[in-house]
């Protein structure tokens, strides 16, 4: 079912000052950057471990990241676990009568199809699934 905690994602106005700290003052280097145009997403990835933090800026106005930076400012945004199959794992949670925020999957960064579990299922918490998609 879940394989690992994939990521963590940090919401940001601007990402290039907490990557500047990740980078000179903890010695985390940058590992991706990557733009999502349908979600109005910037993102960049800082390996720790097996887990990287996503850092999120928007890049358009009215999504969700500036909503949440709107009612929280900066900080922890969600937590994503990765899993084996994202579709037979959606399946078994409906079963469970859990809801996801999106009708079905979508690709986001990094070639991952993703979905977020609606937070008053998980205590408020946003937590996401994914799946690393391979290039056939």
């Amino acid at each position: 079912m879940i394989k690992k905690v994939d990521h963590i994602g940090i919401a940001l106005d601007n990402i290039e000052e907490f990557g500047t700290f990740l980078k000179d003052v903890l010695g985390v280097s940058m590992k991706d950057i990557e733009e999502i145009p349908h979600r109005k997403l910037r993102v960049v990835f800082y390996p720790i471990g097996d887990t990287d933090l996503e850092l999120l800026e928007e890049t358009g106005e009215e999504t969700t990241i500036s909503d949440f930076l709107t009612t929280k400012g900066n900080g922890y945004q969600h937590l994503a676990f990765e899993v084996e199959d994202i579709d037979k794992m959606v399946q078994y949670m409906r079963s469970k009568a859990i809801d996801f925020i999106e009708k079905e999957p979508q690709m986001g960064a990094r070639n991952r199809k993703i979905i977020f579990i609606k937070p008053e299922y998980t205590d408020g918490v946003l937590m996401e699934l994914c799946q690393c998609i391979k290039n056939e």
